[in-house]
């Protein structure tokens, strides 16, 4: 783009210079009776050959106005026949206007600039053979005793080709190394930009009056879709200027909105005119501590589930081989299934323990729901016994397939248990989007959750069954989080159990920008 725009303007500098300098030498012409600046030998010739240098000007002025792609070096042969007019005039037509030769140096110098460096020695070669022309083929008009002679102006064309290409080859260099850093430089810009776009923590740049100058979709998101140019909350702007006056961050949580949206506020100075505002949703800052305590716990319940599992399980072979006693009576047997019973249950949780705490790194790739969950929930289907619908439109994810898998195990296994699904009444999967955001919509026809349990369905050993674990929702939204989603309850139904399972929209602009 700037090169294309750089070759424009030297196109259009060369043709104003050909047709100013033609139209100065038809003036002079037409003032030859005043001037005597031609002295011409052979007038009639004269303003032929001068109306042939103006028609060239004109004709290059014309091209120069059209902005049709082209190379500089295109313009070689104009200006080769601009020289050799030159030299007509000075070797048959008026050999006795010494000053062609010098504006022959403008010739040069212009060439030069324009078009490549061999090229433009050819240019100067070309001049130099004219100016020798004229002293030999005209003795008596050779500069002898001037400065200016035709050898030392031939010898200055080739230092003025010198010098320009030169200056020229360290000018492009200088533009390349230029063009070179801008794009770097607009690269980190991006990169910065995309980082700070994705970042889960508001990030929000605001002037002394608070406005905002730059927001992030985080910050969007907890200051009610807030845009550039909009003033910042009431409140938020009551805390940037405590901060200001004694510079001392208040670290207790502020509402923003009507919605109850808890955030942490922390400034920090750009320059005198701007400040960054960053905004930690509170629920993401308890999830991390909670989190941070929960993996703490992992490691330590899976350390201690590796020292249990030996003996639990030699416990349940005993009960086992105990069982198989057939003098053993039936109250006796019905407690050696129920030491087996428990057993087993405990072998379950001491499973899930050790899958939380030893859990892999996921693996995202990009999945076709429609097409993954026909597969999926006909696995799913027949190992429950239930019937699982799927309906809605075609989405496109990034998520872990094993784990999502897993997700949608765990989800059916408790529609089997608490929402007694079954092949009459069996599970709904819709997929839509919600906020621009992939959704996928799991569904049972029971009782639901009851509204006192909220609160802690997807805290860890936390069940409403005897048989239960606790750790199958906690377990769910960890692989959520892992994968950047994120897992609701939704309890504005009065039937069944209904979880909506946000996927992370960024990927799908990713997508959509590749």
């Amino acid at each position: 783009m700037h090169s294309s725009s750089r070759r424009q303007s030297l196109r259009q500098f060369y043709s104003y210079f050909s047709l100013g300098l033609a139209l100065l030498f038809l003036g002079f012409y037409l003032l030859e009776d005043k001037l005597q600046w031609w002295q011409a030998d052979a007038p009639k010739m004269l303003p032929i050959l001068l109306g042939c240098y103006l028609a060239l000007a004109i004709a290059s002025f014309v091209q120069a106005k059209r902005s049709t792609p082209f190379a500089l070096d295109q313009l070689l042969p104009n200006q080769m026949v601009e020289i050799l007019i030159m030299g007509v005039l000075m070797i048959y037509i008026t050999p006795k206007q010494q000053d062609l030769a010098v504006i022959l140096l403008f010739h040069v110098g212009i060439g030069n600039v324009i078009t490549s460096k061999r090229y433009g020695y050819l240019l100067a070669a070309m001049s130099t053979i004219m100016v020798l022309t004229q002293g030999f083929l005209h003795p008596a008009n050779v500069m002898a005793d001037r400065v200016m002679s035709g050898s030392f102006i031939g010898i200055l064309f080739f230092i003025e080709a010198l010098i320009i290409q030169t200056l020229r080859s360290s000018l492009m260099e200088a533009q390349s190394q230029a063009k070179l850093t801008k794009t770097q430089l607009d690269s980190a810009a991006k990169l910065n930009d995309l980082i700070i776009e994705r970042m889960h923590t508001g990030v929000c740049l605001i002037n002394n009056a608070g406005l905002v100058l730059s927001i992030n979709r985080a910050a969007q998101e907890r200051l009610n879709n807030t845009e550039v140019n909009d003033h910042i909350p009431d409140l938020l702007f009551e805390r940037f200027k405590y901060w200001q006056e004694y510079n001392l961050q208040d670290e207790n949580e502020i509402t923003l909105g009507n919605d109850n949206n808890s955030a942490f506020v922390s400034f920090a100075v750009i320059d005198e005119n701007s400040t960054l505002v960053f905004l930690e949703n509170k629920d993401t800052v308890m999830r991390k501590a909670h989190q941070f305590k929960l993996h703490s716990l992992a490691r330590m319940a899976a350390s201690i589930a590796h020292e249990i599992r030996n003996p639990l399980n030699a416990i349940s072979h005993a009960s086992q081989l105990l069982a198989e006693n057939e003098e053993l009576d039936p109250a006796d047997k019905r407690l050696t299934d129920i030491i087996f019973n428990h057993c087993t249950r405990m072998e379950n949780i001491i499973q899930n323990v050790m899958q939380i705490s030893k859990r892999s790194h996921s693996q995202m790739q990009w999945i076709q729901l429609n097409h993954w969950l026909q597969r999926v929930c006909q696995e799913l289907s027949e190992q429950f016994d239930c019937s699982i619908q799927i309906k809605g439109e075609k989405l496109d994810v990034r998520f872990d397939p094993s784990q999502l898998q897993q997700v949608l195990w765990n989800l059916t296994q408790n529609a089997k248990r608490y929402g007694k699904a079954n092949q009459q009444q069996g599970v709904v999967i819709e997929l839509l989007n919600i906020n621009d955001r992939p959704c996928l919509r799991f569904t049972d026809s029971g009782p639901g959750i009851a509204k006192q349990e909220l609160n802690y369905i997807f805290e860890p050993f936390h069940s409403t069954s005897a048989d239960g674990s606790g750790l199958g929702l906690y377990l769910i939204k960890e692989l959520c989080e892992a994968n950047h989603a994120e897992i609701r309850y939704d309890d504005s139904h009065d039937h069944g159990a209904q979880f909506d399972i946000l996927f992370a929209y960024d990927f799908i602009k990713d997508k959509d920008a590749s």
